[in-house]
């Protein structure tokens, strides 16, 4: 799309959205079908004309809901945010950052003394002094505070 027509305001920005994240459950409905063909008849089965296996199909259905779920990730990633109540009349206001680490990696940073399974299951959010380690899946994403320099 060409970036002179994307919308500016924010109401415009969640039609793209919402139009965007159709975009995503279409995808999974292909994939579903893909994943239900390789159950009927396998993974290397392939059309009897010719053309991709199953295999094949379910890679290129796959890429494109990356495609898909990364459009919807960007257009809302500059909107993240955690607010956490400090005092009774201050919030601190934590942005979405591109810092994303393995469990492992940030269990060591913390010198935590378990297992990762063990560390990802006790813990949602651990706090530093400059904002938060969230997980997200197997990793863990940092949202900072926005007054930290």
């Amino acid at each position: 799309m060409n970036p002179k027509y994307l919308p500016t305001t924010i109401d415009g920005k969640i039609d793209r959205l919402v139009e965007e994240s159709g975009e995503v459950t279409e995808v999974i409905g292909r994939v579903l079908r893909i994943v239900g063909k390789t159950g009927r008849f396998g993974l290397t089965s392939a059309h009897p004309e010719g053309g991709p296996n199953n295999a094949a199909l379910l890679l290129s259905e796959l890429a494109d809901l990356r495609h898909a779920i990364s459009v919807v990730e960007n257009g809302i990633t500059e909107h993240a945010r955690i607010i956490v109540q400090q005092t009774s009349c201050k919030k601190v206001e934590l942005v979405w950052t591109n810092e994303l680490i393995p469990t492992n990696e940030l269990r060591d940073l913390i010198g935590a003394d378990c297992s990762d399974d063990e560390f990802s299951s006790i813990h949602q959010h651990i706090g530093t002094c400059a904002g938060q380690w969230h997980r997200e899946g197997l990793e863990w994403r940092f949202y900072k505070d926005s007054e930290w320099q």
